[in-house]
């Protein structure tokens, strides 16, 4: 009974620190069991709790992951009140040493400059959320120091989390990520090497064609062996294009551009396209523009030509009666964006609704007869499909076996503040062709390649031009150095070529000291005929890029249309 009444008389006595002690012991359990809690809730493995100076009671209900260490720190003083796991061994720092003094931390880290700017970080932390920072130990393994806050701001919770083996598998997956980049960069580059490769003899192929037709009499009998070539060789450049497309789409290389242009003059152009040919089957043919309060928007309008005429071949592929109907239709216009929809109709032989499932599979086909009897690739819904997905739009297929089909798109465009310019001038009809507009012409031509600059100083002499050719950009830049101001109207300019390739050709022309040098109309013919390639030819100071084998025809149009306007702004 005197010891009870001499412990009792000690305790009075002291009654403030045992307080003091009692809520420290209890605010430390708190935070440890809440960890605790969190981490049994997340159903990971633990490890057994072995906190210093608490109740085994405590000790039993609390655990701890294995590789971590956990500190109650006391914020007033920065004072470590209680411990979880081994520090000595995981930071290579003793409990002992931490109580000491807070700073004796420092010495777990290799890289104490870093470690510093955390602690400085921790130090200026709010509390408000988690704090989470990655560090190395000094025996270079990787840890995770997260640390969480009392609500009443008065103990932080500081864990060291062994990440050793995560970090190494971050490193692996980086290594791993690198080589995929790499690979993708080398196919990148293999693509536009083939590219180039296989553009540049096509080229000489078709220009060949086109040369030995000029020759003949439409009657003449081996003409339509050559317009069967001509058939072939727009198939295979067809299939060509599709091959490196769906590659370059793969590979997450498809720039997409944004530039104004008009929806009328875009459902123009389809209506030209296809209207001849299916006039001459009997076909009815129509594009119809339905509630457009809207013209000019800014997009891709090469993809999305390139979207809908994957639709318009099909449809005239597998219609043999009835109508193809294209339709522009406007659904809304909220913030200067406006979302369209556009829908090719026909009544041709129509899917099976199992076959609209796979559809957008690369080489699908709905069977071997489809195959056999109609041809293609399969690659072009494929190819439309994940176009349509680069630009955020949707597609739905409506079809039935012997009632047509129905391709609709859904896209978004933004409203263009000005007008899409046109090639029209006061009386000029939407049709109006420019089959003049090299006549007369002094154009100055860059090409390495012996047949195909052969060729297209024939085609271009046929179409009234006077041409000078050259074998890569340093001669091209010495003859318009060579020749009197205003002397060529035009350059055409090869990309790759030796000793000077085109566009630095083109930047050195436009840096000389004459005033034709900054207005000469200079364009690229080249066989690297993707968005990138045109714009760094725009970059270099060309005017316009055309993509090998060159349509000499379209050719003359667009360099029609683009000195129409040139004209009109003079």
């Amino acid at each position: 009974m005197g010891i009870v009444t001499e412990l009792l008389t000690t305790l009075g006595a002291n009654l403030p620190l045992v307080a003091v002690g009692c809520a420290e012991v209890l605010a430390a359990a708190a935070l440890l069991g809440r960890a605790a809690v969190m981490r049994t809730q997340s159903g990971k493995t633990r490890a057994s709790l072995a906190p210093v100076g608490m109740n085994r009671d405590i000790q039993r209900v609390l655990r701890l992951e294995s590789g971590e260490v956990m500190l109650v720190l006391r914020r007033e003083d920065m004072m470590p009140i209680a411990c979880t796991g081994d520090p000595e061994k995981l930071l290579g720092v003793s409990y002992a040493a931490l109580r000491d003094n807070i700073a004796n931390l420092n010495a777990a880290f290799s890289d104490k400059s870093r470690c510093r700017a955390v602690w400085k970080k921790y130090m200026a932390w709010d509390g408000r959320e988690m704090f989470d920072e990655d560090v190395q130990s000094g025996g270079g393994r990787w840890m995770r120091f997260i640390v969480s806050r009392t609500p009443d701001g008065e103990y932080d919770l500081l864990c060291f989390r062994d990440i050793a083996a995560l970090h190494d598998r971050i490193e692996e997956c980086e290594k791993r990520l690198a080589g995929a980049e790499e690979e993708s960069r080398a196919k990148t580059t293999f693509l536009s090497r083939m590219s180039h490769e296989i553009r540049t003899p096509m080229n000489g192929i078709i220009g060949m064609i086109s040369l030995a037709k000029s020759r003949l009499r439409p009657g003449d009998e081996a003409m339509q062996y050559l317009n069967k070539a001509d058939e072939v060789s727009a198939h295979l450049l067809a299939l060509i294009n599709d091959i490196l497309d769906m590659s370059r789409i793969e590979a997450g290389k498809v720039e997409l551009e944004h530039k104004v242009f008009s929806l009328r003059g875009l459902g123009d152009r389809l209506y030209d396209m296809f209207a001849k040919q299916l006039q001459a089957r009997g076909i009815r043919y129509e594009v119809n523009l339905e509630d457009m309060t809207v013209d000019s928007v800014v997009g891709d309008e090469l993809r999305i030509s390139q979207i809908i005429i994957n639709f318009l071949s099909n449809a005239v592929k597998f219609t043999s009666e009835g109508e193809i109907i294209v339709t522009f239709r406007q659904m809304m216009l909220q913030d200067n964006v406006a979302d369209f929809m556009f829908r090719v109709h026909d009544t041709g032989i129509g899917m099976d609704h199992a076959f609209l499932n796979r559809i957008f599979r690369p080489f699908e086909q709905e069977s071997i007869e489809t195959g056999r009897k109609f041809g293609g690739t399969g690659l072009g819904m494929t190819i439309t499909d994940q176009l349509v997905r680069l630009m955020g739009g949707e597609i739905v297929v409506d079809s039935a076996p012997g009632k047509g089909s129905d391709f609709t798109v859904f896209l978004h465009l933004p409203v263009a503040e000005q007008a899409a310019e046109t090639a029209k001038t006061p009386g000029e009809t939407a049709k109006q062709r420019y089959d003049d507009a090299f006549k007369g012409c002094r154009i100055l031509m860059a090409e390495d390649n012996e047949i195909n600059a052969e060729i297209a100083i024939e085609i271009l002499g046929e179409m009234g031009a006077q041409v000078e050719g050259v074998e890569n950009g340093r001669l091209a830049v010495e003859a318009f150095e060579n020749h009197p101001e205003n002397w060529y109207d035009l350059i055409l300019m090869d990309v790759q070529m030796p000793e000077m390739d085109g566009r630095t050709a083109a930047r050195t022309i436009r840096a000389l000291d004459r005033a034709d040098a900054k207005t000469i109309p200079i364009f690229a013919l080249s066989a690297d005929a993707f968005v990138e390639d045109e714009r760094l030819s725009i970059q270099s100071g060309m005017n316009g890029h055309f993509a090998k084998p060159v349509d000499f025809t379209m050719l003359q149009q667009a360099i029609g249309v683009y000195l129409a306007k040139r004209k009109r702004k003079e």
